[in-house]
């Protein structure tokens, strides 16, 4: 049951996914007011180069304007999505296995307020880069710390409802970022939009250490079986919670049994209805129980995790729904929202925006209330199929100026992510893999994420000047190809041991 401690922690650690979406959301109403400057304000270019963006008041003040093209706009959007990947693959495991899932978020929220105040107060270009990139492997953390996090103090019955609480905070953040914009979206006003994510930063460092450190991290350390049982008790608002913990390690065992026995099977295929086969190696000897891994606490690096059978099939799931979010294109619509409408709604776009990011919220709630009662699958494929059906009608109203159809199908292209592709990705990852890989799981699928990310940040305004509305013809492509995929390959999850997950991708043997 969700009690108060559990109600805390949880809020308390999901103001990083709500910085996350700030940070998604801070750069799009305030575009225009950013990169364009009245003309008399431009320097001479004999004294300060070609280059605008190093312009400065001649007063010394903090500019009211940074000139940027649309490709060093995208650039400066896409650089989260960099930092992100940096964060993700090279950071945030690291810290979390090292320091723990608490302590990681303190130190992280270090990356975060930093780049928070260079953006805020930067005068150039490239000082607007470095702050972006700070706050991107912020991000990135966040990301793999997160979601882990949930996972580890959720009880069984409220794992999907708790986990979608990670990207409930990002849109939540979104819409944060999008309300600032709206009302302070001016020459001296934008600056206050970038500023807030210092403020947020700083409320979860005052808030963090009232939190418990996730036990089922704290029950891998030597010596940690107490603590964990401390921190579960505080969780749980009860004192008989040692079944639990032991259920943990034999989950975890159990999972690493099931995935090892159909490693060597010769017609394994990803996308059969299940991996699975011999329970021998190819020299006729026995294989090592992947137990060991658990019982040792030794933590599965990303390279281990990629490279062991073990994890193959999970680096496959976790590879696709991780590719179907982000290729979905809906960041290109986050990022861009504002843009895209301005083009047949101009004096309405602001507004659309915010209405964009209320429907999210309100459909990531809906999500939050059926991750435990529809299935994880049924929820992606519906995701995905009502999206491609957006994107097409979108870009049918862009291409024939249909303002009213573009509005409505933006905003059903958003509420359909938000039901499946949004929350489900991060929530899948601890339900396939193990407690002792889970870090090195979400680094690997987060990266996947934010290549995936920058590539449709860096690209989308530059398609769309190419094939204007035919862009989500493009997107819905996609959609169409990467859902037949997840509905091949992607196991139904909700309700299940990761042992019963690695099991169900197994064929049935005859004895």
């Amino acid at each position: 049951m969700a009690t108060p401690a559990l109600f805390f922690n949880a809020l308390s650690i999901v103001l990083g996914s709500f910085q996350y979406g700030h940070h998604i959301g801070e750069l799009n109403s305030p575009q225009k007011v950013i990169t364009t400057c009245p003309e008399p304000l431009y320097p001479d270019p004999s004294t300060l180069g070609d280059h605008l963006n190093e312009w400065i008041e001649t007063d010394g003040s903090l500019p009211s304007c940074i000139p940027m093209t649309n490709a060093e706009w995208s650039v400066l959007v896409a650089t989260l999505t960099l930092g992100g990947l940096f964060g993700a693959l090279f950071v945030g495991s690291r810290l979390a296995d090292r320091w723990g899932r608490r302590t990681a978020l303190m130190l992280n929220n270090v990356s975060l307020l930093l780049g928070s105040l260079i953006m805020g107060c930067a005068s150039a270009y490239t000082t607007m880069l470095v702050g972006r990139f700070l706050i991107g492997i912020g991000c990135g953390n966040v990301t793999v710390i997160v979601p882990m996090y949930l996972a580890e103090v959720s009880p069984p019955e409220l794992r999907g409802s708790l986990g979608v609480t990670n990207q409930l905070g990002i849109v939540v953040g979104i819409l944060f970022s999008q309300a600032l914009g709206l009302f302070l979206s001016t020459p001296t006003g934008w600056r206050v939009i970038l500023l807030a994510g210092a403020v947020i930063s700083f409320l979860q460092v005052l808030l963090l250490p009232f939190c418990v450190e996730s036990p089922r991290y704290l029950a891998l350390q030597p010596g940690g079986a107490m603590k964990a049982k401390r921190a579960l008790q505080i969780l749980r608002g009860r004192q008989d919670v040692a079944k639990e913990i032991r259920d943990w390690t034999r989950q975890d065992d159990r999972a690493a049994e099931a995935e090892e026995e159909g490693l060597n099977d010769p017609s394994d295929s990803l996308l059969a209805d299940g991996a699975g086969g011999s329970t021998t190696a190819d020299e006729g000897q026995p294989l090592q129980p992947a137990k060991a891994y658990s019982h040792s606490g030794r933590a599965i690096s990303v390279i281990e995790f990629v490279s062991i059978p073990r994890y193959r099939r999970p680096a496959i799931i976790l590879l696709l729904v991780q590719l179907s979010q982000q290729l979905s294109g809906i960041n290109g619509v986050v990022f861009y929202s504002t843009a895209i409408m301005s083009q047949i709604l101009p004096s309405s776009s602001a507004m659309i925006t915010v209405y964009i990011s209320i429907v999210n919220v309100i459909m990531t709630l809906v999500a939050a209330y059926l991750m435990d009662r529809a299935n994880r699958r049924t929820l992606l494929l519906t995701s995905g199929t009502a999206m491609a059906v957006a994107s097409f009608l979108l870009a049918l109203s862009l291409n024939y100026q249909i303002p009213v159809l573009s509005a409505i199908s933006i905003i059903a292209f958003v509420a359909s992510f938000a039901i499946g592709l949004g929350p489900i990705p991060f929530l899948i990852i601890p339900e396939v893999v193990d407690t002792v890989a889970v870090a090195s799981a979400s680094a690997f699928a987060l990266s996947v994420n934010f290549v995936s990310n920058f590539i449709v940040a860096a690209m989308f305004l530059k398609l769309q000047e190419w094939w204007g509305g035919n862009v989500f013809y493009f997107f819905f492509l996609l959609l169409v190809i990467l859902t037949m995929a997840m509905n091949k390959i992607i196991p139904e999850t909700k309700g299940k041991t990761v042992e019963e997950v690695a099991r169900s991708w197994q064929p049935s043997r005859i004895h």
